[in-house]
């Protein structure tokens, strides 16, 4: 599609688009719902009896208190007990056949309505999008319509005080209603503070500006918006070009979204600076049009340049006409991205702008119709990545990227169910965030907490002019940001931890592939012999590795252990560990290790449900999923896809603080002890292949015997951590900043003692052969 085939968004899409948001949006769906719902009810004999003004009345009355609150996340919990604990009092068991064509309607609105026939109209997604479409639905966390754990109990509650008023219009039936809806503010009230203590963003104070900007260092700023990027699965996929700006710019590890994280919300807190209390957009549904505080397109046109925003019709509802290139979302998924570009393009061409902000919606889109789980998300990804790549070789022809500056972000992220983001679920924070080109600093991170709000100082700076009235915060500007880190002088070694038991076979090949160097870092080679009875060490020598012994059999949380505590005791900036059984292939450990030595994450898991499987057992995969469910539940509803893997990483933050209480296994007590200290798990795909030989140690009945009790006395631990310390750990490594020996043996003093074993760690092995 060329630039002037680029479809522009007409008056109908705009309007059609804000009358879509009504049915959308959680808070007027809520009351648009049920009121509908009766409405229609009479016609098929469904209806209450008596009045049907008051059946309105009682319904829509309860349906406002109702909406004012939406029970995020685990705070649903408290809705449901509302629900049971109102039901005696509402009795909306008296109208059945209401409720039931209710529900039915609510299933076809949502699943096939939705899912289907409006999201294969609007993106070409499959007519069977509702085979999949349910359990996005069963799922959802955020404040839509679709998000059937809300929305369905505020139906049953709305529905039942409709039909007592209808039926039975007395005083004592209006106080019935009263005493539910003063429920039901008392547990939203109690689910909201909860929910705002643990999970709202802290916006920025308002700092005081200079009278007068200072010099310009870009000549322009280009901001790319991947809406929806889920931070953890574009780490997952192949993005050679949004990877080379994080490599050549600096990334900002920490930048949350304004809240709730939906589009209009979070653009017009990019764009002005302010709260969303501040500029009044505080849904994706714009009762009054225009954002409240000044933005950086009226400071820029006030001072002779020009901003422009491409995007979709969302976007004219905070900045209007005269700002955005307002392009059709009517388009299938393969071609929006498309659109969008050549747009911006004919916008370059014509206007020139010195700031173009360019939303990408198709990633965003296809999470929404899909899910961010799914395969083919990871795939729009890597799609979206190419979109980028040819508009900046589009800017390079054109002569625009000289002087210039790239910004490439994300709006918000996205989790799990339809909408996928609002609630600051998993996936939703924290969102990518890389400065390339004038004022970057290359192949630094900065992991200081920041928010998307600042990014209206960040482009004010950039261009030399005056902030937005209401902007908060400091620009993110590296190199005049002194948290930024850069990564400069020895990075520092890595040791690869090996851990072996009659591994005679299998030990040499994986000691072959090992590589010499990954990631700039120097690899040296640890073998931990968990009481061999073949020629497991003689194979390791040979190999040129080093060999630490245990005399018996310890297990393999003990094995894993010493080899942690040397990596720790001899000062290695990093850590990659992997079994020794051929299952895992050793020329994967750049991959596992390169978040940890880019400084994107202390602790890293190897996915082998994010890579490519051959011969895994059905009952291994049953387990391990059910397992890894389990784990990433305790750890607040973390999304993981395994838990058991038997390769991971480890930065020197996290050698420090890690803790293996159980000699039999490791797997889930490690990733709980660093949940415990802050540190949360980044996942990579790795490859697996079922040993050719051998056995493996687990028996479920021993497994489940000896490790579900150490689990929960980890998760008790970890949990009592948490609490003590409300400010999780930023992730970063240490990587170019470790002051360690050429050869990895200088030590470190670690938290806990001279050694940097922690207090709780059972004591090192009996005997050591090297």
């Amino acid at each position: 599609m060329s630039a002037e085939r680029a479809r522009a968004a007409g008056a109908f899409e705009v309007w059609a688009a804000r009358a879509w948001n009504v049915f959308n949006e959680g808070r007027p769906f809520s009351i648009v719902y049920p009121a509908m719902v009766l409405l229609c009810a009479a016609p098929l004999g469904l209806a209450p009896e008596g009045s049907l003004g008051l059946a309105l009345l009682g319904g829509i009355g309860l349906a406002l208190v109702l909406s004012r609150f939406s029970f995020p996340l685990r705070g649903r919990a408290l809705l449901w007990l509302a629900a049971a604990a109102s039901a005696p009092l509402l009795e909306p068991w008296r109208v059945p056949g209401l409720l039931l064509g209710a529900f039915a309607g609510y299933v076809f609105f949502t699943v096939f309505f939705w899912g289907s026939l409006y999201y294969h109209l609007r993106t070409g997604a499959p007519w069977t999008n509702f085979r999949r479409f349910w359990r996005l639905v069963a799922t959802n966390s955020d404040p839509t319509s679709g998000n059937a754990l809300e929305q369905l109990p505020k139906l049953v509650m709305t529905l039942g005080a409709a039909a007592l008023l209808a039926e039975q219009p007395t005083a004592g039936s209006a106080a019935r209603i009263a005493a539910a809806a003063l429920l039901v503010a008392a547990l939203g009230t109690l689910a909201w503070r909860r929910f705002a203590a643990t999970r709202l963003p802290a916006y920025p104070p308002r700092e005081p500006q200079p009278s007068k900007p200072a010099a310009p260092i870009a000549r322009r700023v280009y901001v790319i918006v991947v809406d929806g990027a889920n931070r953890g699965r574009l780490w997952q996929a192949d993005t050679p070009t949004m990877d080379r700006l994080a490599r050549e710019g600096t990334e900002y590890l920490a930048v949350e979204p304004a809240y709730p994280a939906r589009t209009v919300v979070c653009f017009s807190s990019m764009l002005t600076g302010a709260t969303p209390a501040e500029h009044g957009m505080r849904s994706n549904f714009a009762p009054r049009l225009g954002v409240r505080k000044e933005s950086v397109f009226e400071v820029l046109e006030r001072r002779g340049k020009t901003g422009r925003l491409v995007g979709i019709a969302h976007l004219l509802d905070p900045f209007g006409e005269r700002v955005v290139r307002a392009v059709t979302s009517v388009q299938p998924t393969s071609q929006i991205d498309h659109s969008l570009t050549a747009t911006a393009r004919r916008v370059v061409d014509e206007e020139d702008p010195d700031l173009l902000v360019l939303q990408l919606l198709a990633a965003d889109q296809l999470g929404h119709v899909r899910g961010t789980r799914n395969a083919e998300y990871i795939e729009q990804l890597e799609e979206t990545d190419r979109r980028i790549g040819d508009f900046l070789a589009f800017l390079e022809e054109r002569d625009r990227l000289r002087d210039a500056t790239v910004i490439l972000m994300a709006d918000h992220g996205q989790g799990r169910g339809i909408g996928g983001h609002g609630h600051m679920d998993w996936g939703e924070s924290p969102v990518p965030f890389v400065v390339w080109g004038e004022g970057a600093l290359p192949g630094a991170t900065s992991s200081a907490p920041r928010s998307v709000a600042e990014l209206a100082l960040t482009i004010s700076r950039l261009l030399g002019t005056e902030a937005p009235a209401a902007a908060r915060g400091r620009p993110l500007v590296p190199s005049e940001d002194s948290e930024v880190r850069r990564r400069v002088g020895d990075p520092g070694r890595c040791l690869a931890v090996v851990v072996a038991r009659n591994e005679e076979p299998r030990l040499g090949a994986v000691l072959a592939a090992l590589p010499g160097e990954a990631c700039g870092m120097p690899v040296d080679v640890l073998v931990v012999d968990d009481g061999s009875e073949d020629a497991t060490v003689r194979v390791a020598r040979a190999a040129g590795a080093r060999v630490v012994s245990h005399t018996r059999c310890r297990g393999l949380g003990a094995a894993l252990r010493t080899g942690l505590e040397h990596a720790r005791d001899e000062g290695y900036a990093g850590a990659v560990y992997l079994d020794g059984d051929g299952e895992y292939h050793a020329s994967e450990l750049a991959a596992v290790l390169d978040p940890v030595a880019r400084g994107r994450a202390d602790y890293v898991l190897g996915s082998r449900f994010l890579g490519r499987r051959e011969g895994m057992a059905w009952h291994r995969k049953i387990a391990n999923r059910a397992t890894t469910s389990l784990l990433a539940s305790l750890m607040g509803a973390t999304v993981l896809t395994d838990g058991q893997t038997g390769y991971r990483a480890f930065s020197r933050v996290a050698l420090e603080v890690a803790e293996i209480r159980h000699d039999y296994n490791y797997a889930q007590v490690l990733t709980m002890s660093l949940w415990g200290a802050g540190i949360e798990p980044v996942e990579v795909p790795i490859s697996y292949t079922r040993r050719a030989g051998g056995r493996s140690f687990v028996r479920y009945s021993e497994y489940f015997r000896r490790v579900a009790p150490a689990l929960w006395r980890q998760w008790r631990a970890s949990k009592a951590a948490r609490a003590a310390s409300p400010q999780p750990m930023a992730a970063e490594s240490t990587y170019g900043h470790a002051e360690s020996s050429k050869n990895g043996s200088t030590p470190v003093s670690g938290p806990n003692g001279a050694s940097g074993r922690g207090v709780t760690s059972p004591p090192p092995p009996s005997a050591t052969s090297r």
